[in-house]
């Protein structure tokens, strides 16, 4: 008894003794654990979430970043509380010009979805998710009026955001079109201004398809490897490659085309080849559709016109994007040309080879060009050119224009409504009404006669070419053409035959002729006789006594002498 009461007491001794060491164990764990999801959470935590469409408009591209290499997931549904679909993706790691940067981008794309619907989502990496966010599916019939908020030249200085931001939370826009230069820039301070600006961008752009092109500030030393790398855009690899940062979408009654102004100005030539290939091809496509889709609307960084007073490429008669884009815009018949670049806002009358052609928006005859690129940079404004502005400039505004966008409303097949904002008092800086009935390419031949011949002139002034080079038969016609250059090869080599030939005759002949000549030299000689008509001897030019007064027959030796015929010419 005595035993076992002490083997009791022991036993509380010890359980009481090894409790602190249960609960120090405990807590170990539980530390433990918590520092695991603190550090999950320091690294895994998605941020710059962002969307765009995929190659059809039953796709949702969805891009986040995180610092640390985590998985990629992501959680969707048609409700809030039910995300109940799952998704894996991809990521890559990201380190060039990106020392400081988040460095793992996270993809997943959607597929399949159904059409004018609100899908909810959340990004997830190793567990660590955010959101929901969610986004509307546009509508794939062609009835209706999508809404468009466009901005160029937005970097992290500005105070556009947050009036975008209450925009986007209005549900009326259907997506963003940001017409290049990004944060300015997105590669500085190693990376973290870009990270800075993502972040700024995401309550809006996690919510609107976030529709981009690149700018002068994307170029990174000809390798746009930080645009590349943190955006998705449709028919392009990802991350996007530098041979295809154009592409185009649809939606409703538009077919919307972002092309790359900057493959005018890097060192790889081939570029301006490969985008033209593909605006032509991809410009066909959406004119043999245009019936369906009528509107074609442009949009680029750097524009063909402009009348900022900073000698910019678009200031000049001889501009780059102008020589390069012009004609293939004019041809195919583009509605508007949307761009940014210049830190102010411009529009223009419609115009080609620098001559109006109309001074009003109905049926316009040529692509209505507008320069919205004062969403608000480090740089500040850009100031035009002083008075008078060029014919060809509608309206201007540089100061009041700072920290304003653009608001574009597809009205239907045959109304455009664009307005000019600022973000201050909500002021409209402009406004316009683009009615056009006649959706298609457009042609010299239905312009007036002065207007045709003012073009004229101001190719002869300016130098260029008139009209697009159409290679739209090519294809279809290529048979005919390989026909027809094998008969012009075989006329040339029957051309070249008969030459050679005619060539060696002229040759043989003038041999020939050459030997039956001989150097006849006639010494003049003093005579005191009266001998008749022999005035001068006939000998050989080997004589080596010729006097200084002599005449050379290159004939047969047989040619009067001209001091005879003076003589007898005095007499």
């Amino acid at each position: 008894m005595f035993f076992c009461g002490t083997c009791s007491v022991m036993s509380e001794k010890q359980r009481s003794a090894e409790l602190p060491v249960v609960w120090v164990l405990l807590v170990c764990a539980v530390s433990l654990v918590y520092a695991n999801v603190e550090e999950d959470e320091a690294v895994c935590t998605p941020q710059h979430v962002h969307i765009a469409y995929g190659d059809a408009l039953d796709r949702m591209v969805i891009v986040w970043a995180t610092r640390g290499n985590c998985t990629t997931l992501l959680e969707f549904g048609t409700s809030p509380w039910q995300l109940d679909q799952h998704a894996a993706g991809t990521s890559v790691e990201f380190w060039e010009q990106n020392f400081r940067g988040l460095h793992i981008i996270h993809l997943v794309e959607l597929t399949d979805l159904a059409a004018s619907a609100t899908y909810f989502y959340r990004p997830i990496s190793n567990n660590i998710g955010k959101g929901p966010f969610y986004f509307k599916t546009p509508r794939t019939d062609l009835g209706w009026s999508p809404e468009f908020l466009v901005f160029g030249d937005l970097g992290v200085h500005t105070q556009t955001i947050p009036t975008l931001v209450e925009e986007a939370l209005k549900g009326e826009y259907t997506a963003l079109l940001h017409i290049g230069d990004l944060a300015y820039n997105l590669k500085d301070g190693d990376g973290l201004i870009g990270d800075q600006f993502m972040q700024l961008i995401e309550p809006v752009a996690a919510y609107l398809p976030y529709m981009t092109a690149p700018g002068n500030h994307e170029i990174d030393s000809d390798t746009f490897t930080h645009y590349a790398h943190r955006f998705s855009m449709p028919q392009s690899p990802w991350p996007m490659s530098v041979n295809k940062l154009w592409y185009s979408f649809d939606v409703g009654p538009v077919h919307f085309v972002s092309y790359s102004s900057e493959v005018f100005f890097t060192l790889e030539g081939s570029l301006v080849q490969k985008q033209f290939d593909w605006l032509v091809a991809d410009l066909k496509k959406a004119n043999a559709q245009r019936n369906e889709r009528p509107w074609v609307i442009a949009f680029g960084h750097r524009p063909m016109y402009c009348s900022a007073n900073d000698g910019d490429d678009c200031t000049k008669n001889d501009s780059l994007v102008r020589t390069g884009l012009e004609d293939v815009f004019y041809h195919f018949g583009v509605d508007i040309v949307l761009q940014g670049h210049e830190h102010n806002y411009e529009r223009l009358y419609p115009v080609y080879k620098g001559v109006v052609v109309a001074t009003n928006y109905t049926n316009p005859p040529a692509p209505v060009q507008i320069i919205s690129g004062a969403a608000g940079s480090k740089h500040g404004i850009d100031r035009f050119q002083p008075p008078p502005q060029p014919d060809w400039s509608a309206v201007r505004v540089d100061n009041t224009s700072l920290n304003s966008y653009g608001r574009l409303h597809v009205i239907n097949s045959t109304h455009v409504y664009w307005e000019q904002r600022s973000i201050f008092d909500g002021a409209v800086l402009d406004e316009l009404w683009i009615v056009q009935h006649r959706h298609g390419r457009f042609q010299l031949d239905d312009l007036p006669h002065n207007v045709s011949q003012e073009i004229g002139q101001n190719l002869v002034t300016y130098g260029g070419v008139s009209g697009f080079l159409d290679e739209e038969d090519s294809e279809q016609n290529k048979e005919e053409l390989v026909n027809s250059d094998k008969s012009r090869r075989i006329a040339i080599g029957v051309s070249f035959a008969v030459l050679f030939t005619m060539l060696v005759v002229v040759a043989v002949v003038t041999k020939a002729c050459r030997r039956k000549q001989y150097t006849t030299v006639r010494r003049w000689e003093a005579m005191d006789l009266d001998y008749g008509k022999k005035l001068f001897t006939a000998g050989k030019d080997e004589d080596d006594d010729l006097e200084k007064d002599f005449e050379i027959d290159m004939g047969n030796g047989n040619l009067q002498s001209r001091k005879l015929l003076s003589v007898l010419n005095n007499k």
